[in-house]
């Protein structure tokens, strides 16, 4: 059965990378994505995302006044605007902030907003993922949306990924998309998958959760009677 579940794995990890996966990767530069098209995807997976700590914190979350997730999927601020915005409106209804229970799910082209400056700096994530710092409107180089500067929101006053979390909000990242994107960036770069991969787990933002991967979360949200709501677009 072991042996089953390592081959099931491997396909999938060929599968992911290959067909209509392929379209999402689309900004990967061409020998990279030749070398996607192959199936040659080695990268050993490690369990340093396991789920259990995340489970319990969705259930948790769950129980909580009007639960939704944010997913940020892309790389946008609109799930750290949206949930200001939940968080705001709430509270002119009737429900303070520490009642209410907000997820970000940062997964795909979104995960690297759970990166911290050194880290985004170091692989040129800003250029890579082709996002443009709010305040320089050159590739970002640092993570502007931790501990947000005026300017970097549409809007004065809102709390970025920081601040969401002091009110409570839990943030989770896609490990899956730490590794599928550690090998694309590694290899753009001349660095080992391993090596970026251990970068992208010690550049986490502190307080966010590991999650297996982003849609293993998104697809417990039902259970745990957790509102979705898609964040990729305005």
């Amino acid at each position: 059965m072991k042996t089953n579940n390592s081959h099931s794995r491997r396909k999938f990890l060929g599968a992911l990378t290959t067909g209509a996966m392929v379209a999402g990767f689309s900004l990967i530069p061409e020998p990279i994505q030749a070398k996607i098209n192959s199936g040659n995807f080695d990268f050993k997976l490690d369990d340093l995302a396991k789920g259990e700590k995340l489970d319990k914190a969705l259930k948790k979350l769950g129980n909580m006044a009007h639960p939704v997730a944010y997913d940020i999927s892309q790389a946008n601020a609109w799930g750290l605007i949206w949930s200001n915005i939940y968080y705001l409106t709430n509270d002119e209804t009737g429900t303070p902030a520490e009642e209410i229970g907000i997820l970000n799910v940062l997964r795909h082209h979104g995960m690297f907003f759970g990166l911290n400056d050194d880290t985004i700096s170091k692989y040129k994530l800003g250029e890579f993922f082709g996002h443009n710092d709010p305040i320089t409107n050159a590739p970002m180089v640092r993570n502007p949306y931790y501990e947000p500067e005026d300017g970097v929101f549409p809007l004065p006053g809102l709390a970025g990924i920081k601040g969401l979390q002091e009110k409570g909000t839990l943030f989770c990242i896609c490990d899956m998309a730490r590794k599928v994107y550690a090998q694309f960036v590694g290899e753009k770069m001349g660095v080992a998958k391993e090596e970026v991969y251990e970068d992208f787990v010690a550049g986490t933002l502190p307080g966010i959760e590991p999650a297996p991967s982003g849609v293993w979360v998104l697809g417990r949200l039902a259970e745990y009677n957790i509102a979705y709501i898609d964040a990729s677009v305005g």
